[in-house]
C-alpha cells in the first residue's frame, strides 16, 4: 500500500471489489496525485494543491455494507475522474493526464455495473433503465426499512 493513501483495503469486506485494487496510477513526477480514496477523502486529487485546513485530520469512512462499500467505491472514482477533468479543462493536451482520466473513467463504469448488478440502477442514465417492467421503481431505494 501506497504510504501517502489512507486507504486500507484490508478493511474492506469484499475482497473483489475494484475499491481493493484501484492503483495510485499517476506518474509521481508529472502529476503527483493521491490516490482516488484519499483524494475523495481530503477533497484534492492534486497533492500539492492540498492545503489542509487549521488541524483537521482526515477520517476514514468504513462501510457498513457491501452495498455501502461499493458506493464508497463508485463516490472515490467519480471524484478521481472528476478532478482530473478539471485539471484537463485548463490543461487538455496533458497527454498523460487524458491516459489517467480515461483509466479512472474505465473503472468507475465497471464499479457502476458492478452496483447495478445487485442493487439496481443507480441513476436515471443507467443502462438497467431499458428494459420492462422499468427496474427505478422495483429495486429497493437506499433509505428503505428493508435494505437499513
Amino acid at each position: 500500500m501506497n504510504q501517502n493513501n489512507l486507504f486500507d483495503p484490508n478493511m474492506l469486506m469484499n475482497p473483489n471489489l475494484i475499491s481493493r485494487t484501484v492503483p495510485y496510477i499517476s506518474n509521481p513526477n508529472k502529476l503527483d496525485l493521491y490516490g482516488p480514496y484519499e483524494g475523495f477523502m481530503k477533497g484534492n486529487l492534486f497533492k500539492n494543491l492540498y492545503n489542509p485546513y487549521k488541524n483537521h485530520q482526515v477520517t476514514r469512512i468504513m462501510p457498513n455494507s457491501e452495498r455501502e462499500e461499493l458506493l464508497l467505491n463508485i463516490d472515490q472514482l467519480a471524484f478521481a475522474a472528476h478532478d482530473l477533468n478539471l485539471y484537463l479543462d485548463v490543461n487538455p493536451n496533458d497527454g498523460d493526464a487524458i491516459k489517467e482520466f480515461n483509466q479512472y473513467r474505465k473503472m468507475l463504469t465497471e464499479a457502476t455495473n458492478t452496483y447495478e448488478k445487485q442493487f439496481g440502477p443507480i441513476n436515471l442514465m443507467s443502462d438497467a433503465l431499458s428494459n420492462t417492467p422499468w427496474a427505478w421503481t422495483d429495486t429497493p431505494w437506499i433509505f428503505d426499512k428493508e435494505v437499513l
